[in-house]
């Protein structure tokens, strides 16, 4: 799923994405562990403080179900818990001007 990601971002951004991706098995100490739901999708939540170490491209990932790994009930697992339509409303702008954003709570369009 994170290649998965990786690549379909890469496609719309116009540019390789350079991170090191490493399979957790590989690293010392604890295994990973998916985040809990209140890390998910942190920036989209009322209360985010945004940070300018994020750079926002302005760029948005193509929809999950056009690049997603997965199948059925494995998808739905997995899938972003915010609506397209809340991300075509409130998505990052390029730029650090997302400090400067209003940080009132996001309502998923309808």
């Amino acid at each position: 799923m994170i290649e998965a990601s990786k690549d379909a971002y890469e496609k719309v951004l116009g540019r390789p994405i350079t991170t090191e991706i490493a399979d957790a098995t590989s690293l010392p100490g604890e295994p990973y562990y998916f985040a809990e739901a209140y890390h998910q999708q942190y920036l989209a939540k009322p209360g985010a403080r945004p940070y300018c170490s994020a750079q926002p491209q302005g760029v948005g990932l193509p929809d999950y179900k056009e690049w997603t790994p997965f199948s059925g009930d494995k998808s739905d697992q997995y899938a972003p818990k915010l609506p397209t339509s809340c991300w075509k409303r409130h998505a990052p702008r390029k730029g650090c001007s997302v400090v400067q954003e209003p940080n009132e709570v996001i309502e998923p369009a309808s």
